[in-house]
Parts: structure tokens; sequence; C-alpha cells
């Protein structure tokens, strides 16, 4: 993937913006309805910026790419790798989050049977099947073999190494989404050089929910933001039914929908804490 189709934004005369649409609403936003924009068709010099494309398939050439139009991306390839794959910020944050295990290929059931038991929460290296249950909660043994028949045939699973957590009953919400899993006390959290810029409800979709104890996960993704060194860096945290909180993932926020945050106050506190 490159950027012929992102149009350059210059916010402010501060912060440039490389975005095209994605059609996912949770995700695109119309930057010249809230802000002052320009719209060079490249900059001199270089300006540091935010890609708004979606989840590039080829990170790197995204970034050369936004080079040549003068915009320095604010991750690079590596911090890019760094927030996305499970593999690389795992190792960081083992204690904040539930026991995870990377695999080549899905292991045989005595393999999971034996580590994890029933059930256990299945995913790729990068993302869930859309938080598909049937392929991301697994029961038992014979919802494992299932399961490993859909992986492969998944279009979004088959590409990413699998990835197997130990399943951690969360504390739910009202409400529930068609095909998707249950809804939990969680919230997504921004990160801009270490300072939260936005919180808000990860299930966007159900009735409104929060959490006497923010603070709490709040101080546990800024522990995470601080072991992670990624500039601009997502944690997705929930609430346990023990009342505990752990971290869900991290991720490069630049391929992050808003979730329950309101967009305009998510982009006025990047340009406002933008350095």
């Amino acid at each position: 993937m490159n950027l012929e189709r992102a149009e350059l934004l210059l916010i402010e005369d501060r912060v440039a913006i490389l975005a095209s649409p994605t059609g996912v609403a949770a995700y695109d936003f119309d930057f010249r309805l809230h802000f002052d924009c320009r719209h060079p068709y490249r900059i001199d010099g270089e300006v540091g910026g935010v890609l708004r494309v979606g989840a590039p398939t080829d990170y790197t050439r995204c970034h050369e790419d936004a080079r040549t139009l003068g915009v320095r991306p604010i991750n690079d390839s590596e911090q890019h790798l760094l927030a996305s794959e499970i593999e690389r910020w795992y190792p960081l944050i083992e204690d904040a989050t539930p026991k995870t295990m990377l695999f080549d290929a899905l292991p045989d059931v005595d393999v999971v049977e034996a580590i994890f038991g029933w059930p256990v929460f299945l995913k790729g290296s990068r993302q869930t099947s859309k938080h598909n249950p049937e392929l991301s909660v697994i029961r038992d043994r014979t919802h494992y073999a299932q399961a490993r028949i859909a992986y492969a045939r998944d279009p979004i699973l088959h590409w990413q190494k699998p990835v197997l957590r130990a399943f951690t009953p969360l504390a739910p919400v009202a409400g529930h989404i068609a095909g998707k899993i249950r809804p939990s006390i969680e919230f997504r959290t921004f990160w801009l050089h270490g300072r939260c810029i936005g919180h808000g409800p990860y299930w966007y979709q159900v009735p409104p929910y929060r959490s006497d104890r923010i603070d709490d996960g709040l101080s546990l993704a800024a522990s995470v933001a601080a072991r992670v060194p990624v500039p601009f860096l997502v944690v997705d945290l929930a609430l346990t039914a023990e009342n505990q909180w752990i971290v869900i993932e991290c991720n490069d926020a630049q391929e992050s929908g808003h979730a329950g945050i309101p967009p305009p106050l998510l982009w006025r506190n990047l340009l406002d804490a933008w350095t």
C-alpha cells in the first residue's frame, strides 16, 4: 500500500496529516470541518505528522512515501512494529496483561489444554477477526478443532501468526452487538510521548458506561506507555470480573479507531500537546 489516495493536510501550520477514507466511521475523520487546514501538494522542508490511512500492509513504504511529500510520520518503522506486533510489546508488559503465547501455527489440542485449559482466547498476532466470538473465545476441544479450520480460511487471520491467551473473565456492560464477543468494561487510551491525550469506552456501540476506578486504569496505561517507547501509542484496558485492571493490547495510534472518544477533542488535544 502507498499513499496515492491520501490527502495531505497541514493543520494549523503545525501538524501534517496524510489521510485517506477507509469507510470505517469509527476511524475516518474530516479534519477540514474542525480545524484550520492548508492543502499543499507537498511541504517544503519537513514537518512532523500522522498517517490516517488505516492499517498499512507495508508501513515502511508508507513512511518512505510520506517523507517524499515532506511529512515525517510520528512513529518510525521500528516503533510501528513495536506497537503493532504482540510478540514485540508483550515481553515489555508481561505483568500487566494475560499470559500469552505466539505460535507459527496453531498447536495440537493437547498442548493448548496443558498450557491454558478451557476456555482460551484466540487471536492473530496483530488483531482478532472483528471480535468474532467463534474465533475468539474457544470453549473446548471440539470448538478448537473447528476454530483451527476456520482460522486458516479467515480473511483477517490466515496471514497472521496465531496467538493464544489465558482467558480472563471481564466485568460485563449492558447491551450486546450482533456477531461480536460480549462487551465489557473496556477503555481505549491514546498516548502522545507518554501523555494521555484521550480516553473513552472501547464499546461505543452499546449504552454508555463508565468506571469509578478509571484513574487506576489510566495509571496502569501510563506505566505501559512508559515501557513501550512509541511516540503515538494506543493502550486498550479492561476491568476484570475481580475488579482488577489489565491491558488488552497495544497498537500504533495512527491506525487505531477513535472508539468512544470524541474525535475533535482527541485531535485538539494532540495539536495542543504536539512538540
